[in-house]
Order: structure tokens, then C-alpha cells, then sequence
């Protein structure tokens, strides 16, 4: 009786779950993708190098290409590198190496392989790398205690120059955005690099390494995208008048004007129909004493309104200090006092009262 009702009870229990297979671990998985050297890698302009921060004597040559996926992407002790693409120039060829974990005891043999690669180099470009990457590569040198493994690298970060030039237009200078609006690159059915931790995650849980293709796929993007990023950086850089938006011209114009160079004027006026590319133009005659040439573009910038009472209140100055004619520069100062409504109305307010005592004690009526 009793082992009657015990079959009965078997036939109905349900089965048990299903075990995921797990593929089997240990040992450094490392792949190779060799392609044709992105066109312009291997004759990247010096000028558009050295202005966009490449240290002297850079070569391409010598460069080595990294970029990281991780456990987490604040940092911290208890983030690792789970991928590491590399990628470099041999030949006429671009070489990308990558080595991914599949299990944490594979982690010393990663940094061994990739130490060994890095002394061959002596520049690093990356994206956010100087930040993120190459710190977070180097303390797991540390706690690895393979520290006399970790070579220095001069950094090239591109993410900087990268907002120099396009932050204006494109707000946005994530790798991913650059790719599409600068670059003319469309990922399709790429993974975001936020979800590769969870990747790495269930593979650890199941054992399953396909669920990391998608971020293999996705790193060696990452890597390839930095080589053309840095032929594009550099042409702009050597030939800042080719940028076709204005507000990309006005943006190297900044970048050159902050470094003293002498061809932002030129870029500047090339980027007149950005106000600030007005503005900046006029703020280099100004400085360098040709006061005809800043007063033409003031004139310009009032035709077009552009920047409201500024312009305005700069030929103020101008015809009241430079021309002595007071008469004209109350004009101007009139008009920038009822363009303006923030705290500046106090000192045109005062502008404008000396004006008047100047003239109607017998000045320059003109």
C-alpha cells in the first residue's frame, strides 16, 4: 500500500529543474583581430598632434591602444579588468589583442601578458583612460602584487581634445555618440558598455562564455573606433578651416587660442556666425592693438545682433578712450542700457552719467 501511494506520488511530482551546462573554466582566453590600418594612422599630421596634446617625439608606432571592461565603473579595490583590448600598428596593419578572464585566478596571467606587451610601447591612447582605465589597471598591478610588471606610458586621452572640439554642438561626447555624429559609424545591435558587468556576472553564474561575445564584440569596437578617433583629432587640429560646422571652427579656434597660437584669428573669423567666435576675434585685435580691425567686428556683431548689449558697450569704450568721442559713445552706451537688464545697468548707468558731465562740460561733441 504504502509503495503504491509512493509511485503515485512520483509519477505526479514535478521534475527537477533542469542544471544550466557550464562550459568548462580556467585559463586566459586571448583573441587577435588583425585589419587594415584605419585610413590616415599612419601619417597622422605633427602639427595636429602636438595641438592636440600628443607629448614630443609621439609615433604612432609606439602607441599602444587600451581600453578595459570592468566588474563596476566607479573604480575602487574591488573593481577588476575582466577584458582588456590592446591594439597596436605592425605594418600596414592594426593588430588587436584581447584578454579576457574566465575565472578570477586568471587575472595574474592577464596582467603578465599585457605587461609584457606594454614595454614595448611608450604612449598609451585611450578614451577617459587617464582617469579610469590606467589608474584602475595599475592598482590591480599592486594588489596583484605584480607591481614591477606595470610599465609608465605617456597618456594620450582622447576624450579631452574630443570635447575641446565637439562638446558646443554635441553636448554629449560619449564614445558611442561620437561614433555616430562625428565619425559616421553605426553600432548595430551593439551591447552598452553599462550592462558588461552583469554580463560577466552570469557567466560566472552558468559558465556559459557566449554570454561575453557581445562584450568582446563590443571592446574591440571600442579600440578600433580610438585609431580613428586620433586620425580625425589630428586632422582638425593641423587643419582647423576644414571643419565643416561652425561651431566645431569655434571650438578649435578656443583650443588654439588658449595654447597662444597665432592661428585662431583666422579660425575666429571663419566662425563669425557663432557670437562667440565674433566675440573672441575682436578680444585678439583688441589685445594685439589693431583697433580698426576690433572695431569692424564690433560693428559687425551690432548689424547682426548678435550677443545683445556687449558689442555695444564695447564701442563705448572704444569711441570714449580710443577716439575721444564722447558724443558717439554716449550713443552706444544708450543702447546697451536699454538691452540691458542684469546687474551690468549699474556701471553703463554710470557710464552714461559721465559721459554727459564730459560733454556738457564743453568735450568732444562730435
Amino acid at each position: 500500500m504504502a509503495s503504491g501511494l509512493r509511485a503515485k506520488l512520483q509519477a505526479i511530482a514535478p521534475a527537477p529543474a533542469a542544471r544550466p551546462t557550464r562550459e568548462e573554466r580556467g585559463g586566459l582566453v586571448v583573441r587577435t583581430d588583425r585589419r587594415r590600418a584605419p585610413e590616415g594612422l599612419l601619417s597622422l599630421p605633427a602639427r595636429g598632434l602636438e595641438r592636440l596634446g600628443a607629448g614630443e617625439g609621439f609615433s604612432v608606432e609606439k602607441c599602444l591602444f587600451l581600453d578595459t571592461e570592468t566588474t563596476g565603473l566607479s573604480g575602487g579595490a574591488g573593481t577588476l579588468a575582466f577584458l582588456v583590448g590592446a591594439a597596436y600598428v605592425e605594418g600596414d596593419e592594426f593588430v588587436t589583442e584581447q584578454y579576457i578572464l574566465r575565472d578570477y585566478g586568471d587575472e595574474p596571467e592577464m596582467l603578465l601578458r599585457l605587461g609584457e606587451l606594454m614595454r614595448r610601447f611608450n604612449t598609451a591612447v585611450t578614451f577617459n583612460g587617464k582617469t579610469f582605465d590606467m589608474p584602475l589597471l595599475e592598482s590591480r598591478y599592486t594588489l596583484c602584487r605584480l607591481r614591477g610588471h606595470w610599465r609608465e606610458l605617456d597618456q594620450l586621452d582622447l576624450l579631452h581634445p574630443a570635447r575641446r572640439v565637439w562638446k558646443l554642438r554635441l553636448q554629449s561626447c560619449r564614445l558611442a555618440n561620437l561614433e555616430e555624429r562625428v565619425l559616421g559609424v553605426r553600432r548595430e545591435n551593439d551591447l552598452p558598455g553599462s550592462e558588461a558587468p552583469e554580463r560577466f556576472f552570469r557567466y560566472l553564474q552558468t559558465g556559459a562564455f557566449s554570454l561575453l561575445e557581445e562584450v568582446i564584440d563590443h571592446n574591440l569596437q571600442d579600440v578600433v573606433t580610438l585609431a580613428v578617433l586620433l586620425v580625425r583629432l589630428a586632422q582638425l587640429f593641423d587643419q582647423p578651416l576644414s571643419a565643416p560646422d561652425s561651431r566645431d571652427r569655434y571650438s578649435l579656434g578656443r583650443a588654439l587660442e588658449k595654447r597662444g597660437d597665432t592661428q585662431a584669428a583666422e579660425v575666429y573669423a571663419l566662425s563669425r556666425d557663432v557670437p562667440e567666435g565674433s566675440y573672441r576675434l575682436y578680444c585678439i585685435y583688441r589685445r594685439q592693438g589693431e583697433w580698426e580691425r576690433a572695431r569692424a567686428v564690433l560693428e559687425a556683431m551690432v548689424r547682426k545682433n548678435q550677443m545683445g548689449h556687449i558689442p555695444h558697450i564695447e564701442l563705448a569704450k572704444f569711441y570714449e578712450h580710443r577716439e575721444k568721442n564722447y558724443r558717439r559713445a554716449l550713443f552706444y552706451t544708450k543702447i546697451a542700457l536699454a538691452m540691458c537688464e542684469g546687474p551690468e545697468r549699474e556701471a553703463i548707468i554710470r557710464r552714461r552719467d559721465r559721459l554727459e558731465r564730459k560733454l556738457s562740460g564743453g568735450g568732444n561733441k562730435t
